[in-house]
């Protein structure tokens, strides 16, 4: 292979490469600014559908317990209006009676009010 045909080799392959790297799935995408609420349903572990975020009719799992989250919710309440932004995993979490849901993670939380 001669030193042009080299050079063009590398550039289709650095070209190819760095296309493959600024495509983003849907896992990677970044919601910003989503009303919803934040709902603590009991522990998955005891048929309950654990940490939830609900928007638009769409119910998303959250990682995590009651403790992690109490900071933003007041004395005896398990649901609280937030603005949040997440980015979806590509996961999805099983909870209560076998439901799935598409797993988040949360970046960021804001109360409303």
């Amino acid at each position: 292979m001669g030193k042009r045909s080299s050079f063009l080799f590398i550039v289709l392959i650095s070209t190819m490469l760095m296309y493959c790297n600024s495509t983003n799935s849907n896992s990677e995408s970044i919601y910003r600014n989503v009303a919803g609420y934040l709902n603590w349903g009991y522990s998955p572990a005891a048929d309950g559908t654990g940490m939830t975020f609900v928007s638009d009719s769409i119910t998303y799992g959250i990682s995590g317990t009651y403790q992690d989250y109490e900071q933003y919710f007041e004395t005896d309440q398990f649901r609280v209006n937030i603005y949040a932004d997440y980015k979806l995993t590509g996961n999805e979490t099983i909870r209560g009676w076998g439901v799935t849901y598409p797993e988040i993670e949360l970046l960021r939380i804001e109360i409303r009010d």
